[in-house]
């Protein structure tokens, strides 16, 4: 049998040629996945970090709250050493969260404080004001609806001083007055005046008495408060305040 010179088998070439190319894609294959393992290998370090990065941060923050809380616990032992530290463990949080809210500096509420009662947590007052920022029940009664209710202190008999008597229900308390009254009188001298003498308040030694302390305050830098360094009050004023 004869065959013909231009007849020729191609079946094995195409076979090589198909081999070759599956290799080709495989080695394709290969080289995606190790790019996608990369990638996919990255962004596990990279929200690891950041993951990392924020525990570190909240860790930090953490730890500069509770600084900032036991400084502000031990100015109050300093002034006031017979104080029991234990009435006041979760005063710093309140009064940071109150006075946030009021938009004043916390070291101005703590000044105010100082000046009330000396710290003093079962200090009564002449009219019966109660507690470190010397509360009327009466005038905390106004905001129990957003406060909410507190036990009513008795003077007489079998003396009870209520919770106007813990030192961070006082706080929420005076912060809730003296927030309603900067609603219509936003000028602090003129709401401390109001706080201390009510709405016909005319007594200024308060606000004077009040910002002399916040000036002695604001020298404490562990007290972090917002207005740094304090201001060098000028001789005249120096004079002033000694009036």
């Amino acid at each position: 049998m004869q065959y013909s010179p231009y007849f020729t088998f191609t079946f094995p070439q195409t076979q090589r040629d198909a081999g070759r190319e599956a290799k080709q894609k495989e080695g394709q294959m290969r080289r995606i996945n190790t790019v996608l393992a990369s990638v996919t290998l990255v962004g596990v370090i990279a929200l690891g970090g950041v993951m990392l990065a924020r525990q570190v941060l909240a860790m930090a923050s953490e730890a500069n709250q509770g600084r900032l809380n036991r400084a502000i616990l031990a100015y109050i032992a300093d002034k006031n050493p017979a104080a029991p530290i234990k009435a006041f463990q979760r005063f710093p949080e309140v009064l940071f969260a109150e006075t946030e809210r009021t938009n004043i500096d916390h070291c101005l509420a703590l000044a105010q404080a100082e000046v009330e009662s000396d710290f003093r947590h079962d200090a009564v007052g002449g009219a019966g004001e109660v507690g470190i920022f010397q509360t009327l029940p009466s005038t905390a009664a106004l905001f129990e609806s957003s406060v909410g209710t507190f036990k009513r202190p008795v003077l007489k008999g079998q003396r009870d001083l209520g919770d106007l008597a813990i030192p961070r229900v006082s706080t929420q308390f005076a912060m809730a007055y003296l927030r309603d009254i900067m609603t219509r009188k936003p000028n602090i001298k003129d709401a401390l005046t109001e706080y201390n003498g009510g709405p016909a308040g005319r007594n200024p030694h308060y606000y004077r008495m009040v910002m002399g302390t916040y000036v002695e305050v604001l020298e404490r830098t562990e007290l972090k408060c917002r207005y740094q360094p304090a201001p060098t009050r000028p001789p005249v004023m120096a004079f002033l305040a000694r009036v």
